[in-house]
């Protein structure tokens, strides 16, 4: 009688222990799927964003259902930075090729210098990340704070130098143009958006740069005017600018990847002719 219970006892034993494998390997196994199906971490930050940029500003459809004021002309506004992308962030007919070079991956004009991309470090005259050939994209940012009166003191540099401590949430409106650098280029560059007449499209999205991407959307609210036409950009003058700026920005940032998903972007209005 007593080896009938040691051996039922043995069995329970093992049974028990067997189950609890069993377990224990279904909780792994379901563990493992929830992390194999799950959505990356960053992949819901965008979810309730408002419109996003930079886009291709030949495609004017947009389904965002955040929308907001766009901000006034720049005449009623306050140049608060000036800085550059290599190759553009936006995309439109005349700036179409791609060109596949780390963060600075972007839209150019025209195919780079032969040999450009295999050049660790370009710098032309004291401007960083550059060279003869580039297709750049300059972004003139205003804002509607008060950052000129005396006493007033911006939050810093880059697009904090568009805020105060008084005016955290102003509006911003970016006016961006694209040009490919060249010796004795056609333009000089200006503190100011150059004049022109060649078609300009405006539309409501966010802020750039490579610290924003389609999972991470930026939360900023930005009015856009993007020049759809390429211009030459003489290089010599504009890199005289670069090295020696009172934004102290003296070279080219990185580019933001297109947003393409109509859930992040607002639809298009209207193109406006050139001038400012």
């Amino acid at each position: 009688m007593r080896s009938i219970i040691l051996v039922l006892l043995v069995s329970l034993a093992l049974v028990g222990s067997v189950c609890a494998g069993d377990n224990k390997h279904a909780a792994e196994e379901k563990h493992a799927a929830e992390i194999k199906h799950a959505a990356p971490a960053d992949v819901n930050q965008c979810i309730g964003a408002g419109p996003q940029s930079p886009r291709d500003i030949d495609h004017m459809a947009g389904s965002n259902s955040v929308i907001f004021e766009a901000a006034p002309a720049i005449a009623d506004m306050n140049l608060c930075n000036i800085h550059f992308h290599r190759n553009a962030e936006h995309k439109s007919a005349e700036y179409s090729t791609y060109v596949k070079d780390g963060d600075n991956s972007g839209w150019a004009c025209q195919e780079p210098a032969e040999g450009r991309l295999s050049q660790e470090h370009a710098v032309h005259n004291g401007c960083e990340g550059i060279a003869e050939g580039d297709t750049i994209e300059v972004h003139w940012v205003h804002t509607t704070c008060d950052i000129n009166s005396e006493g007033v003191q911006p939050l810093g540099g880059g697009l904090n130098a568009c805020l105060t401590t008084m005016c955290p949430n102003p509006q911003l409106k970016v006016v961006a143009q694209v040009f490919v650098l060249q010796k004795n280029g056609e333009l000089k560059f200006a503190e100011s958006p150059l004049s022109h007449n060649d078609p300009t499209v405006l539309y409501t999205g966010s802020t750039t740069g490579t610290s924003w991407n389609n999972n991470h959307c930026s939360p900023l609210q930005v009015t856009w005017d993007v020049k759809k036409t390429c211009d030459t950009l003489d290089i010599d003058n504009f890199s005289q600018w670069c090295s020696d700026n009172k934004y102290k920005d003296n070279h080219a940032h990185g580019v933001r990847e297109l947003v393409t998903s109509e859930k992040l972007l607002s639809k298009i209005n209207k193109y406006r002719p050139g001038s400012y």
